[in-house]
């Protein structure tokens, strides 16, 4: 055990990191599918019986759903540029442990689907 705690040292705070930012990232895909699904409603196609029953909730949806998929996801990617691309080349640390870790971004949304999540 004494030999693995130092190997994994150098991944520890990337992969805690990498699961921080995929709490946003989460929310940045939950924003997409929604969009994807219901994004394309509009107040004409409340009257039509072709188009899955459009709502106004959904129709005043589109707008926040699109700016928040926007704005996270904008977030995501700058805590990803900032972490894992700029602050290791000032420091001229490696790069490795971070892309190692990066698919780590994708486990709480995981968790989300896995749970009964939509």
């Amino acid at each position: 055990m004494r030999t693995v705690l130092p190997a994994l040292r150098g991944y520890l705070p990337p992969l805690l990191v990498h699961l921080l930012i995929g709490v946003p990232a989460a929310l940045a895909i939950l924003c997409t599918r929604w969009y994807v699904v219901y994004g394309h409603c509009e107040y004409d196609d409340l009257g039509r019986r072709d188009l899955d029953g459009c709502t106004y909730d959904q129709i005043e949806n589109n707008g926040f759903a699109l700016i928040a998929l926007i704005l996270i996801g904008a977030l995501v990617l700058l805590l990803l540029l900032l972490f894992d691309v700029l602050r290791p080349m000032r420091v001229g640390r490696s790069l490795k442990p971070r892309l190692l870790t990066l698919p780590a971004v994708l486990i709480p949304y995981a968790l989300y689907v896995t749970n009964g999540g939509w």
